[in-house]
C-alpha cells in the first residue's frame, strides 16, 4: 500500500508503507501529519489510519536501558575506617613496634598461665650470675621445652587470628590499644587472603619469627624501610595502608596500664 502525506502544505509520496514508518520512527511525521492512500475518502491524521497503528505503538513504546555492566553491579566493598579519625602518617615505626609486641606478650602470657613450668625467682642476697645460672638450668627441662614450643605454635596460630580480626575489624588489641588501622588505600577492610598474608609476611620477614637475631635484623631493616620510603615492605607489595592517630598522654597511660596487667597476670603464678 502506498501512501501520499501532505508536509507544511507539500505533497509527498506515494510512499511505501514502511518507509513512511521508518519516518514515523524518525520523527520526521506525526501523528497529527495528514495522509491519504486510496481507500480513504479525504486526507486524514497518519495517527487515524490503522494501517500505520503498529508504527505509533512501536514508537511509544519505553525503551529499556540496557543492564549495567558487571563490574558496575557489583556493591562498593564496606568502608570501615573513617579516615577523618586518622592523621594519615604511617611513619610511626615505634608505635607500631609497641602494638605488635603487646599482642606478642598478650600471648606468650596466656600460654605461660596454662603451662606448668615456674621460672626461678630471685633468692635473698643472690647474685645475678647465681639467678641466671639456676634459669638456664631450668631451661634445660622437659617442661620448659615444651612451653618453648607451645609458645611457637601459638604465635603460628596467632597470625591466622590476627590476620582474621584485620580482615574484620582492622585492628588487633595491640593496634587498637595504640590507635592503628590497617586497610586497603581506600579505607576498606582487606580480604582474608591479603590480611593473613600480610599477618605472616610481617611475622617472617618483619618479627623475624621473634627469634634473636632476626628480630632485630628485621625491626632495623623494616625501621629504615619506613622511615625512607613511608612503607613497610610488605604495604608496599600487598597495597595495604596503616592508619594511625596521634598518641595522646591519655592513650600513653592507657598503654602503660595493659602491659602493666599483662606483668600482674604473668606473676599470679608465682603469688
Amino acid at each position: 500500500m502506498d501512501f501520499h502525506i501532505s508536509i507544511d502544505g507539500q505533497k509527498e509520496g506515494p510512499i511505501s508503507q514502511l518507509k513512511l514508518g521508518d519516518w514515523i520512527e524518525s520523527g520526521k511525521v506525526s501523528k497529527e501529519t495528514l495522509g491519504w492512500h486510496r481507500d480513504l475518502d479525504e486526507w486524514t491524521p497518519l495517527g487515524e489510519i490503522p494501517a500505520l497503528d503498529i508504527f505509533f505503538e512501536k514508537q511509544e513504546t519505553p525503551v529499556e536501558p540496557p543492564p549495567l555492566p558487571e563490574e558496575s553491579q557489583k556493591p562498593s566493598p564496606a568502608v570501615v575506617v573513617e579516615a577523618s579519625e586518622f592523621d594519615g602518617d604511617e611513619r610511626r615505626p615505634f608505635i607500631r613496634f609497641f602494638a605488635r609486641i603487646f599482642d606478642y606478650t598478650m600471648i606468650a602470657v596466656i600460654v605461660f598461665l596454662f603451662s606448668d613450668v615456674e621460672f626461678p625467682q630471685p633468692a635473698p642476697g643472690e647474685t645475678f650470675a647465681d639467678l641466671l645460672a639456676r634459669y638456664m638450668e631450668q631451661m634445660q627441662q622437659e617442661e620448659a621445652v615444651v612451653l618453648a614450643r607451645t609458645q611457637l605454635i601459638a604465635l603460628i596460630v596467632w597470625q591466622l587470628l590476627e590476620g582474621i580480626l584485620i580482615h574484620m575489624i582492622g585492628t588487633t588489641p595491640g593496634k587498637a590499644l595504640f590507635g592503628i588501622r590497617v586497610t586497603k588505600e581506600d579505607g576498606a577492610n582487606l580480604s582474608i587472603k591479603t590480611s593473613i598474608g600480610r599477618s605472616f609476611y610481617v611475622y617472617v620477614l618483619g618479627a623475624g619469627f621473634y627469634q634473636f637475631p632476626f628480630i632485630l635484623i628485621g625491626g632495623i631493616f623494616s625501621f629504615f624501610r619506613l622511615k625512607g620510603t613511608g612503607k613497610c615492605l610488605w604495604d608496599q607489595h600487598l597495597q595495604t595502608k596503616v592508619m594511625t592517630k596521634s598518641l595522646s598522654a591519655g592513650r600513653i597511660m592507657l598503654a602503660i596500664a595493659a602491659f602493666f596487667v599483662l606483668v600482674m597476670l604473668q606473676s599470679v603464678k608465682f603469688s
